[in-house]
């Protein structure tokens, strides 16, 4: 093997020197509330310095086989520059996904209280400082996001990303046929079950700040309710502003999003 030349090592070595160093992800693990004998994994990347620190979660949406869960805001690297803006960052793989034992229930409460437990368990561990968590969903992650913060008032902030929250309406559109099948395989489909996990009937509920996305030429959501649920919000004395794009469906490129998202964030845990 021909070794490289002494000018080029050394620019090897200055351009190594020079890139920026990716913090080390943690992965957790806690026994899940309502069976001790499932678990929960999750995904935890620490910013320089001793905590408590502001807290982004993030959720995940769907994910065909394999699922990687939490995982892959790792490895797309989210975890990692937001830790280095001073969050900690922290993602859950939902149960039935990742390493989280299922099965998964539609954002329903056995998934709620999976995320719910890793934020006690980060809030024993003094991790997280008090009332500065903000919850990032996309797809299922939103509605899940949005559930928690109608009852959680640690939750300082969410930001959801092409979900659903009126599932009965949903449900009964012939265009979601599909997606419809999943949702009542998972809750039993009953009018009660979808309802429960509907956010915009919880609306009046959401104390923290909300930034809600949504593709108008979404095939997997209706854009309409991200609208409504911003409405609902602000209607009952809340913060919330929807942001419905022209030109994008569910994938809403991160590049676009995160002009809105990383501003909000930082507006809402205050941290910089």
């Amino acid at each position: 093997m021909t070794r490289p030349s002494p000018i080029l090592l050394s620019l090897i070595l200055t351009l190594c020197a020079c890139a920026p160093k990716t913090l080390a992800a943690d992965t957790l693990f806690i026994r899940h509330p309502d069976d001790p004998g499932k678990r929960v994994e999750a995904f935890l990347q620490k910013p320089a310095g001793n905590g408590p620190w502001p807290t982004i979660v993030f959720l995940h949406g769907h994910q065909e086989w394999p699922s990687y869960g939490g995982k892959d805001f790792v490895t797309w690297g989210e975890l990692d520059r937001f830790a280095k803006r001073g969050y900690l960052a922290v993602a859950v793989s939902q149960p039935g996904y990742g390493k989280s034992s299922g099965p998964a229930d539609f954002c329903g409460p056995f998934t709620q209280h999976a995320v719910s437990a890793v934020l006690a368990k980060l809030k024993a561990d003094g991790l997280i400082a008090p009332h500065k968590i903000l919850m990032e969903g996309i797809s299922r992650g939103a509605l899940v996001g949005g559930m928690i913060a109608t009852y959680d008032p640690s939750i300082a902030g969410v930001v959801l990303i092409s979900g659903l929250y009126d599932l009965p309406q949903f449900a009964a559109s012939p265009n979601y046929a599909q997606i419809a099948k999943a949702l009542v395989a998972e809750t039993g489909g009953s009018t009660e079950a979808m309802r429960a996990r509907s956010v915009l009937f919880f609306a009046q509920d959401i104390k923290a700040a909300a930034l809600i996305l949504n593709g108008a030429k979404d095939d997997r959501t209706d854009p309409a309710q991200a609208q409504r649920l911003a409405n609902e919000v602000t209607s009952h004395g809340g913060k919330a502003r929807a942001i419905i794009y022209p030109n994008f469906g569910h994938h809403i490129p991160n590049e676009v999003r995160d002009k809105e998202i990383d501003p909000f964030i930082d507006s809402v845990l205050n941290s910089r």
